[in-house]
C-alpha cells in the first residue's frame, strides 16, 4: 500500500513512517528532506514530497496515487505557532488535504486524521467530567488548538458524509519520544526540571496573577543547582498525568490502517498508564543523581488521562512502554553515546 504521511518528520510522524515501512508499506513523506529527522526515515521505501499544507498544488501532487493518508501535520503553540497559524494549519490545511483527496486520489481506501485529547480539555484548573476520558466524554475545548482540532474533525466527517471519504479520527494523548523524558530543555522538561519551569514562566508575555505567584514560588525553591520538581496542589497532592511513547502511538496508527471497522469511528490513543508526578520524579531522581523539590502551586493541572479501551478492543492497540520504561531506555541510550 502507498501511504501518504503528512508531518512525516514530526515527533509521531517519523515513528509512524518507520512503523509503516516495517509493516511492508511504501510511504510518501509530506515533509522536507532537509529536516533534522529526515535521515531517520530515509530509505528505498520512503519518497519525500516536500510541501506545506497552504500550498494547494503541492498537496494535490502529494495525494496522487496514494491508497491511504495519515494526516498528522498540524500547527501547535508549543512550536511557536500563533493562534492564527494554528487555525490555518489545522482547519484550512485539513480542508486542503481532504479536497485534494476527493479530487485527485480516486483509489483512496482510508483517510486517518490525527486529532488530540485537547478536544476534551477545558482548562488546566478544571476537572474532567470523569476519568479515564473516553470517546463519549463531552468535547469542551478550552484552547484555540483544541477548537481547531474539533473543527478539523468535523471537516473530515463532512467529507465522509458528502463524498464518501473513508475516514477515521485518532485522538492522541500527550506523546513523547524516549529521549525527551529526561532531557533538559525538551518539550516536556518544563514539567520535570525546576530551571526549565522557571524559564518558561519567565517568558510568558501576559502572565496571570496565578502564574506570577507560581513563578515566585519556584524562584524561592531554586538554589542554583539543577533540580527536578514535583508539582502539587496547595494541599501537597501531586499532579496526575499520562504520557505516551511515540512508538506506541505509531503502532496504534498502523493497527487502524487496514481495519474496515475503524472507518467512521473515533479512537483515543493514549499512554501505557497514568502516573503521579511524585512517582515519576522519585524514579528519576536517583537515576539522574539529581535532587528534587516539591512545589505546591496555586493552580495545578487536574488529574488527566484518557482511556484507549475502544482502540484496544477494536484495533488491537497495545501500548508497551510505560513512563518508567522510557526513563530506563533514555538512560541506556545516554550511556551508549
Amino acid at each position: 500500500m502507498l501511504v501518504l504521511v503528512t508531518g512525516a518528520t514530526g515527533r509521531i510522524g517519523h515513528q509512524l513512517t518507520r512503523a509503516l515501512v516495517r509493516a511492508g508499506h511504501r510511504v510518501r513523506a509530506f515533509a522536507g528532506a532537509d529536516h533534522p529527522r529526515a535521515a531517520l526515515i530515509a530509505g528505498p521505501q520512503v519518497e519525500f514530497a516536500p510541501g506545506r499544507l497552504e500550498d494547494v498544488e503541492a498537496v494535490q501532487q502529494a495525494v496522487r496515487g496514494v491508497d491511504a493518508v495519515f494526516h498528522l501535520a498540524a500547527g501547535l503553540g508549543s512550536r511557536g505557532h500563533s493562534e492564527e497559524q494554528i487555525v490555518d494549519f489545522n482547519v484550512r490545511g485539513t480542508f486542503n488535504m481532504l479536497k485534494a483527496v476527493r479530487d485527485h486520489a480516486p483509489r483512496l481506501r482510508h483517510f486517518l486524521y490525527a486529532s488530540s485529547d485537547a478536544v476534551y480539555w477545558p482548562a488546566s484548573d478544571l476537572e474532567a467530567c470523569y476519568l479515564p476520558i473516553d470517546e463519549a466524554h463531552p468535547k469542551l475545548a478550552g484552547s484555540v488548538y483544541g477548537a481547531a482540532k474539533l473543527g478539523a474533525e468535523e471537516m473530515c466527517w463532512c467529507f465522509m458524509r458528502a463524498w464518501g471519504i473513508p475516514t477515521t479520527v485518532l485522538r492522541f494523548g500527550a506523546t513523547a519520544n524516549v529521549e525527551e523524558v529526561i532531557t533538559p530543555h525538551s518539550r516536556f522538561s518544563i514539567w520535570l526540571y525546576l530551571g526549565d519551569a522557571i524559564r518558561w514562566l519567565s517568558q510568558l508575555a501576559n502572565p496571570s496573577p496565578q502564574e506570577i505567584e507560581s513563578l515566585e514560588i519556584l524562584r524561592r525553591l531554586d538554589d542554583g543547582r539543577e533540580q527536578l520538581v514535583i508539582f502539587a496542589d496547595p494541599a501537597g497532592n501531586p499532579e496526575v498525568r499520562q504520557w505516551a511513547d511515540a512508538r506506541d502511538i505509531a503502532e496504534g496508527c498502523v493497527c487502524a490502517l487496514d481495519k474496515p471497522a475503524a472507518i467512521g469511528e473515533t479512537f483515543n490513543l493514549g499512554g501505557f498508564a497514568p502516573w503521579t508526578t511524585a512517582e515519576l520524579i522519585h524514579y528519576m531522581a536517583p537515576r539522574l543523581n539529581l535532587p528534587y523539590v516539591i512545589a505546591p502551586m496555586p493552580i495545578t493541572r487536574k488529574p488527566w488521562y484518557i482511556s484507549s479501551a475502544k482502540a484496544r478492543g477494536l484495533l488491537g492497540y497495545a501500548p508497551r512502554h510505560s513512563i518508567f520504561d522510557m526513563v530506563d531506555e533514555a538512560l541506556e541510550r545516554r550511556k551508549e553515546k
